[in-house]
């Protein structure tokens, strides 16, 4: 009986696994940014790149320690306050004139080219982020 059985059911699990292996969609060419980065959207990105380089320009705190301490403080919020979190680095973003939009994104641009391991080198396959 239990010869007879065996090759059906070798073939029916056979079936359902092809068969759901077709529904599935082709993996992700380009997987989502590891770690906290992948939380952002670019602008929120180009944001905090710009709060950071304000916050460590008088040379009293190093970009590390300013990094840290964000990453830090993020980890530390609830959802809300994430949330909210993000929605003021979008809309602060937004809030800044054209051309310095422009210029945080040229900036980001050119450390992408500079620094090939930034932004996209170290994700074949991915385009540049759009920013």
């Amino acid at each position: 009986m239990l010869r007879k059985v065996a090759p059906v059911l070798t073939a029916t699990l056979l079936l359902f696994a092809a068969a759901s292996a077709a529904d599935q969609p082709p993996p992700d060419k380009c997987p989502p940014r590891g770690g906290m980065m992948g939380m952002f959207s670019s602008e929120q990105r180009l944001m905090m790149m710009a709060d950071a380089q304000k916050a460590t320009a008088d040379g009293s705190l190093s970009m590390q320690d300013y990094r840290s301490m964000q990453r830090d403080k993020i980890r530390a919020m609830s959802e809300e306050q994430r949330q909210a979190y993000f929605a003021d680095l979008t809309k602060r973003f937004k809030a800044l004139p054209a051309a310095e939009q422009n210029k945080l994104k040229a900036d980001a641009e050119q450390r992408r080219k500079d620094h090939p391991m930034m932004g996209g080198g170290d994700r074949p396959n991915c385009p540049p982020p759009k920013g």
